[in-house]
């Protein structure tokens, strides 16, 4: 979801002046002797200029690195596909239009015509850093602050090293139904509030956000990456409560289910986006309804490539 939060986060703040040496995360311990302790790290899904990676060190004598999702193979068209009949671009002006068409040549889903599932989903993947910018979209916000590092890709990369078996919390199907719950005119909206920043043009402040989140997810404010989200929702009470709802708890509620499932037998690395930990509703609060542990730590980032030791 990082890409939404650059598209809908309106705030920012001061950029990073120094590396990070140490990431905030929770250290998880079921009840009983002997229980296994296992680390969440709540981060985000694509690597941020300013965002370390955690220590290798971290990862042994885990089972899995657990992840939002992981690639699947299920065929989801039935929901991308737009329903027989319903003209889905019918809310969008000529100028959005072709925005949209541009993304969707682009995203190459393979359907058409797209669902507001399938339109969201186009402008999310056309937004996604690229080597070659979309042809009729505008060129992506570049990234300030030296290149990506960390997130979900450092984190296969370490599990990759070690052996480990990446697996995800959610399959695909999963989270474009929790999208579809938010129903179609509610997307539709979100897709308009997602053209209108790309009509505006490049903007710094694109940039500015991506230190603002690092800022954010280093010092472990996690409720106020939430916050952020949601209050570029304000002016829309309902497409808040939708999103709030069906994009954060819900999503938050199964993704505790599972672990919970999993943590009284299994020492693991679990990631997930940072708006999921935070809150009532959010798996850390759910994991400890649940009788778990749940403690915010700091853990050693690793060291840049080219550091010697501290």
């Amino acid at each position: 979801m990082r890409r939404l939060l650059l598209l809908l986060a309106l705030l920012a703040a001061p950029p990073m002046e120094t590396r990070a040496e140490t990431l905030a995360a929770y250290r998880i311990t079921p009840a009983g002797r002997d229980a296994p302790i296992s680390l969440l790290i709540p981060g985000s899904h694509q690597g941020e200029a300013g965002l370390p990676a955690p220590a290798p060190a971290l990862f042994e004598g885990r089972a899995a690195l657990l992840l939002e999702s992981v690639q699947d193979a299920e065929d989801v068209s039935d929901l991308l596909r737009a329903p027989q009949g319903f003209d889905v671009l019918a809310p969008f002006p000529p100028a959005q239009r072709r925005l949209l068409d541009a993304a969707a040549a682009c995203a190459r889903l393979g359907v058409e015509p797209l669902s507001p599932i399938g339109l969201f989903l186009a402008l999310v993947a056309a937004s996604a850093p690229r080597e070659a910018p979309c042809p009729g979209l505008p060129p992506p916000q570049s990234e300030a602050g030296g290149p990506a590092s960390g997130g979900d890709p450092a984190l296969r990369a370490l599990a990759d090293a070690q052996g480990l078996p990446i697996q995800g919390l959610e399959s695909r199907r999963e989270q474009l139904t929790a999208l579809q719950r938010m129903g179609g005119d509610a997307l539709l909206r979100l897709v308009g509030l997602m053209l209108r920043d790309m009509q505006g043009g490049p903007q710094a402040g694109l940039a500015a956000l991506d230190a603002a989140m690092v800022q954010a997810l280093l010092a472990g404010d996690f409720a106020a990456l939430r916050e952020r989200v949601l209050a570029t929702l304000a002016a829309d009470p309902p497409l808040r409560a939708a999103f709030a709802r069906f994009m954060l708890d819900d999503r938050s509620a199964l993704m505790a289910r599972r672990l919970a499932a999993r943590l009284r037998r299994e020492s693991l690395v679990i990631s997930i986006g940072a708006a999921h930990a935070s809150g009532p509703g959010g798996v850390v609060a759910r994991l400890r309804q649940a009788g778990f542990v749940v403690q915010p730590i700091r853990i050693p980032a690793a060291l840049p490539p080219d550091a010697g030791p501290r």
